[in-house]
């Protein structure tokens, strides 16, 4: 179950429940983002060609980062 909660409220704005087979990321494929918005995810969803549409969206994240990751800062 992939839950996204409105700090202004007690009610979940989003919510989409899938079989464990399916990866945490592709749920970002289903968020309607909003403008100013701060979006805090776990290591499960980076994935940086999807995360760029909070970017377009001029929303904001914060994603743990992985062990392993690679990366450069641009």
């Amino acid at each position: 179950m992939h839950t996204l909660l409105d700090v202004r409220g007690s009610i979940p704005s989003f919510v989409l429940i899938t079989p464990g087979r399916v990866s945490d990321v592709r749920v970002l494929d289903h968020l309607a983002l909003e403008a100013g918005s701060f979006y805090v995810m776990d290591r499960g969803y980076i994935h940086f060609a999807r995360l760029y549409r909070f970017v377009l969206a001029a929303a904001f994240f914060v994603v743990r980062a992985r062990v392993n990751m690679q990366y450069r800062r641009r």
